[in-house]
């Protein structure tokens, strides 16, 4: 059932009928969530994907995301009842949706240029099926004024309609962390919505209203609601910056930042973030870039965007930095050192290691020589290698055994909740741990005979 430019008094009762179609393009870590959700609410829903085997995967009644709470059993019911397929064809499925919805990945190039090849893919594919009555959503991320400026065109040139016409066009920013993406979208934030008119902006808050529990925030238009989520991207890395940058003076006036940042903390004015080392994932590591392109072209440099930026960038650098003073005071150059790295992934308990700060890390450290293996609960032996060209560590026994230095680049659960005493002592003394993510307490570090070194944390020579 066809929604744009639906009057309003009958919305609500289209919504909730049962027969509209919602096409997702891209079953990625995001979208396949989202195309659950839909299916979840009574849409019916038509996922898009140019991988086969992943099709094939949720047409079988299967997901292939790992930790992702709600969708293995969101997808099971959903086929089951015929209110999820999945399929290769994109035209032929938004020939057959009323809504369609990309999600697919926005990335930066070489240059730290906006790369939005696989949101153009997506639109060109969904113009070559849209028809009249139709409503395209953009839920990526993107620079603002993408959507009007070049998806607006490529829709309408390929389909020779005319949006805000013939179609409707809305743009309304996926707010989700891996780990919890249903939940995200259900219980924990409202929508933000921006339409190119009236119509377009009324349906998708209709539709979004029958979903978030915390409702729908209407902005003025597409590019401020672009801005939204970017500005959300951008005041992390700044804030992560902060406190990285503290980190780096604590270090050197022989302050513990983490006990320094919790009293600050007390104060509700003050909400300093945890240093570490470094930024990944799909998010922080590329907003600025996008906002920064956009406020060149406009000739206003965002001087804090790009400071704060480059800083986060450096951070695995520094972290190479730690682990070269810390094997000093043992006596031990960087080079043929046996060197473990605790955690592969660029958050805790996450699978994914796009722009993880272990990748620059360990480049680093073959350069100069050292003998690198890595422990990742969420990686095989095969990932780890194809992916960082390192072997890997079934086990702590085997990972901390005759090492001369442990590095933690990767807060996972598994080492919060493991008691490391034991393998401390398989270590080639004197040894050497450099923490990257606060698992381990700088003040015990000592007693168990070991050289220590954290980002921001007082260790015994700068006390």
């Amino acid at each position: 059932m066809k929604l744009y430019r639906l009057p309003k008094d009958k919305l609500k009762s289209a919504i909730s009928s049962g027969n509209v179609t919602i096409a997702v393009y891209g079953l990625g870590k995001l979208g396949l969530p989202l195309a659950v959700t839909y299916a979840n609410f009574g849409f019916n829903v038509i996922g898009v994907d140019i991988n086969e085997k992943i099709v094939d995967t949720i047409n079988s009644g299967k997901s292939y995301l790992v930790n992702e709470p709600g969708v293995d059993e969101g997808v099971r019911k959903n086929v089951s009842a015929g209110r999820l397929k999945a399929t290769t064809n994109g035209v032929n499925a938004a020939k057959e949706a009323d809504v369609m919805v990309s999600i697919v990945p926005t990335l930066i190039d070489d240059t730290n240029r906006p790369d939005l090849t696989y949101m153009m893919n997506s639109v060109e594919t969904i113009a070559k099926g849209l028809t009249k009555g139709d409503i395209v959503l953009i839920e990526s991320t993107l620079p603002p004024g993408t959507t009007e400026g070049p998806i607006r065109e490529m829709l309408e040139k390929v389909s020779g309609l005319k949006a805000g016409v013939d179609f409707g066009l809305a743009y309304s920013p996926e707010r989700t962390s891996s780990g919890q993406v249903i939940a995200d979208i259900v219980d924990h934030y409202p929508k933000i919505i921006g339409g190119l008119d009236e119509h377009s902006t009324r349906a998708i808050a209709a539709i979004y209203s029958k979903i978030a529990k915390k409702g729908v925030i209407v902005v003025r238009d597409i590019r401020t609601a672009e801005a939204v989520k970017v500005f959300e991207g951008v005041y992390r890395d700044v804030n992560i910056a902060l406190a990285n940058e503290l980190a780096l003076l604590t270090e050197k006036l022989g302050v513990d930042i983490i006990e320094a940042i919790n009293a600050a903390n007390s104060q509700p004015y003050s909400h300093i973030h945890i240093p570490g080392a470094g930024v990944g994932g799909h998010c922080i590591p590329l907003y600025p870039y996008f906002l920064l392109d956009v406020a060149n072209k406009q000739n206003v440099p965002l001087r804090i965007t790009s400071i704060a930026r480059q800083l986060n960038e450096y951070m695995p650098y520094h972290m190479v930095e730690l682990i070269a003073d810390a094997l000093n005071e043992c006596e031990k150059p960087i080079k043929n050192s046996k060197i473990g790295i605790l955690g592969l992934t660029f958050r805790g308990d996450v699978k994914a290691t796009y722009h993880t700060p272990a990748a620059p890390l360990i480049k680093i450290l073959q350069e100069k020589g050292a003998k690198i293996t890595a422990h990742d609960p969420l990686l095989s032996p095969d990932e780890i290698k194809s992916e960082f060209g390192i072997d890997s560590a079934k086990s702590f026994d085997e990972l901390f055994r005759d090492a001369d230095c442990i590095v933690v680049v990767t807060a996972h659960s598994l080492y919060k909740n493991t008691d490391f005493k034991k393998y401390f002592k398989l270590m080639r003394r004197p040894a050497a741990v450099v923490d990257g993510r606060h698992i381990f307490n700088p003040d015990k570090m000592d007693s168990e005979g070991i050289v220590f070194r954290g980002v921001g944390r007082v260790f015994k020579n700068n006390k």
